[in-house]
């Protein structure tokens, strides 16, 4: 998605853009699927490094942009005839912290990275972590958080919140937290015959969001992957938005759930954490208690959710207008243009 608004936005901006994604490509450069490590991201690059000199061939572009999360797009092919800017999403070191199963990748990653005239981190923390665990030097490392399309993530219409409703979002697996979410509908759905729950999303964990929904028949819905559209009518239908993550490079749910004036309830970890002045409420990991008061307390005070909503409804407005985030990164890309 973020790339898609990027896409979009840009030529307003000055630039054209040709996009290569696992979903787009130029014509006869589709991604076919599937590789050699069975890991969907790292197929795409190996795949994606061995079209740069075609691509350099049809499209000569003056600036190249990676979007890694984390990093290794490219591989160890620099691309040909033109300055890299490279987006972090988050660092395997952020994910994993310094696991040895992850250390291979997170070489290659930091490969990436300094192969870079500059990289876009999407939060200090993205940032703090390109520079001090990958050596790139500071000032060829600069925060640009991705833009949020505030007119599809909007708040909702007199009548379309529903009371007493939790959501979560996000890939369902560990890292993202679904075991703190189901734990807690489980304890909330007991003492509040009203409570109901929505998760969207789709991932190993998919049994046991299937499993919640068993145990609460008619309260809890699971509707697997969705569209954005759908998303965005999901987040305008929720109370309270939970993203209790281990980590997050930024937290493009919570900021959506902010856009469409949901207060959101979350894990004060990396990533999150950045978004405090969003109007966040953030909680110490590992505390389900602390998060279980904290998500009681919204659910009795629907003056305070409004408030947290309206918070976070203008930071959004005002830090994460697509236009300004393609105006932003027009200017790296003439600055390194230049700097050739």
């Amino acid at each position: 998605m973020a790339v898609a608004g990027l896409a979009r936005h840009l030529p307003a901006a000055g630039v054209a853009v040709v996009v290569c994604s696992s979903r787009r490509a130029p014509a006869g450069l589709q991604w076919p699927g599937g590789g050699p490590t069975r890991r969907p991201a790292l197929d795409f690059s190996w795949w994606l490094a061995r079209q740069l000199p075609e691509l350099a061939r049809r499209t000569r572009p003056a600036v190249w942009h990676a979007q890694g999360g984390p990093g290794g797009v490219l591989l160890l092919r620099r691309p040909p005839g033109a300055p890299l800017v490279y987006t972090a999403n988050h660092t395997y070191r952020q994910a994993h912290g310094g696991r040895w199963a992850t250390r291979p990748l997170a070489l290659l990653e930091g490969r990436g990275y300094r192969a870079a005239a500059h990289v876009l981190a999407i939060s200090a923390s993205t940032a703090q972590a390109v520079v001090s665990d990958h050596g790139v030097a500071r000032d060829r490392v600069s925060v640009l958080a991705p833009g949020i399309d505030a007119a599809l993530f909007h708040p909702p219409a007199p009548g379309e919140r529903e009371p007493a409703t939790l959501l979560f979002c996000g890939r369902l697996e560990p890292v993202k937290g679904l075991a703190v979410f189901t734990a807690l509908v489980d304890e909330l759905a007991e003492e509040r015959p009203q409570l109901r729950a929505i998760i969207c999303g789709d991932g190993p964990e998919r049994d046991r969001a299937a499993a919640l929904a068993r145990r609460w028949p008619g309260r809890v819905v699971v509707t697997g992957r969705i569209e954005d559209e759908q998303l965005a009518a999901q987040q305008r239908r929720a109370t309270i938005c939970i993203v209790p993550s281990a980590y997050e490079g930024l937290g493009l749910v919570a900021l959506e759930a902010l856009a469409s004036g949901t207060v959101v309830v979350a894990h004060d970890v990396s990533g999150l954490h950045d978004l405090a002045a969003a109007g966040l409420l953030l909680v110490p990991p590992g505390r389900p208690r602390a998060l279980g008061t904290v998500v009681r307390e919204l659910l009795d005070d629907p003056a305070r959710r409004d408030a947290a909503g309206a918070v976070g409804r203008a930071h959004v407005l005002a830090h994460h207008s697509w236009a300004e985030v393609a105006r932003a990164t027009s200017a790296v890309y003439r600055g390194v243009g230049e700097e050739r």
